[in-house]
């Protein structure tokens, strides 16, 4: 194990403990690989991440072969998701598309991984690096997998995020505005109303152009 994920892992722990309190920890050693996978599912139902991250982890770890590794993998990952160690969920839904690309779970791994960009995603005053990055993760998702049951959420986060964007180019062209250039605010709102035309954001977009080639033309 490298350095950053054996910090990675310890960090999850940590979380586990302060956040669930430290539970009693079932003797894995003496569980059948498909005991220790309900162990960690049940667990997971329960919230009591630290038994699940274990059980899971076991089974990864120890039996990658066995029948229930890609679905102990979706576990570990959505645990990690869970407890706010994003880095350590994209690692393992990676993982399950990479390790196991015929497994029916790829597609809700791939689906997951743009979740867990899209609960990064900041207020649109901040930078929209992991924004962009989930648009372009549930959109991979959408046109691989277009019979998903997940597909129709995706979707919906998707156009959550474009107007994210949306605002924040509306918001630059206002504060242009406001430092008294035109010419470089309309640059921004007549990208919106071309990038994001299905958004609220494109109409007062346009309606802002208009205001300014008014001001232009009474000047």
């Amino acid at each position: 194990m490298t350095r950053t994920s054996l910090l990675s892992a310890t960090l999850t722990v940590l979380l586990a403990l302060v956040m669930w309190g430290c539970s009693p920890m079932p003797k894995f050693e003496e569980l059948t690989v498909s005991e220790t996978y309900d162990v960690g599912a049940a667990a997971l139902d329960d919230g009591d991440l630290l038994v699940a991250t274990e059980a899971f982890r076991r089974i990864t770890d120890d039996s990658p072969m066995h029948e229930l590794a890609a679905d102990a993998l979706l576990g570990l990952a959505d645990t990690h998701r869970q407890l706010g160690d994003y880095a350590s969920a994209e690692e393992a839904y990676r993982r399950l598309t990479i390790e196991y690309p015929r497994s029916p779970l790829v597609a809700e791994a791939e689906y997951k991984l743009g979740l867990s960009y899209y609960e990064q995603s900041p207020p649109a005053a901040l930078d929209q690096q992991m924004t962009r990055r989930a648009i372009r993760q549930l959109r991979s998702f959408t046109e691989d997998h277009p019979d998903s049951p997940f597909v129709r959420d995706a979707v919906e986060k998707m156009d959550e995020l474009r107007s994210r964007l949306a605002k924040k180019d509306y918001d630059n062209g206002l504060l242009y505005l406001t430092l008294e250039s035109p010419d470089a605010a309309r640059v921004y709102f007549e990208a919106v109303a071309e990038d994001y035309p299905d958004t609220v954001w494109a109409r007062r977009a346009l309606l802002e152009v208009a205001r300014i080639h008014r001001r232009a033309g009474s000047a």
